[in-house]
């Protein structure tokens, strides 16, 4: 593994997409909305590239970020499209095991879960917009998407 921790690289990642966003959303722009295609495209290559070459070795590969790439059929990925992952991202809470929900607006007691991606939080919904300081998690436990500030927990590599 290499010298940088997947807790910082996320949260490098959590920054660039906040500094970049307005950029990126002008440039990938379809009529009136995101085309959904190119967005997914433009997040994986830059998890691929500012994430995930960051934090594992050469021919390691780390799950793919939110729904992927479309831009290479079957695959999600953008280079090395038929590479399998060999590492999953978990989050933990920094402290205790309380987590406050802000999607379905509760306090859950969580050890770990999935990490799915950086979203920001608007009027009880997650949005793929700044400000990046929430992330969208899995729970295994309760089969629900949950949305936890960032600065709450922490992010753990996990071999599959």
């Amino acid at each position: 593994m290499l010298e940088t921790t997947i807790d910082k690289a996320i949260r490098f990642f959590a920054e660039f997409l906040n500094s970049s966003w307005e950029m990126a959303s002008k440039l990938l722009i379809s009529s009136d909305d995101l085309d959904d295609e190119l967005l997914n495209d433009w997040l994986q290559a830059n998890w691929e590239l500012l994430v995930e070459r960051q934090v594992v070795n050469l021919n390691e590969y780390v799950e793919v970020y939110g729904d992927g790439a479309d831009i290479n059929g079957a695959s999600s990925r953008i280079t090395y499209p038929l590479a399998l992952p060999n590492y999953k991202v978990k989050i933990k809470p920094i402290v205790g095991e309380t987590l406050f929900d802000f999607l379905n607006n509760e306090n859950v007691k969580l050890r770990e879960a999935i990490f799915e991606k950086i979203v920001g939080f608007y009027d009880g919904y997650y949005v793929l917009s700044p400000d990046f300081k929430y992330v969208l998690i899995y729970d295994e436990n309760s089969n629900t998407e949950r949305v936890l500030l960032m600065e709450d927990v922490k992010f753990e590599l996990q071999r599959i």
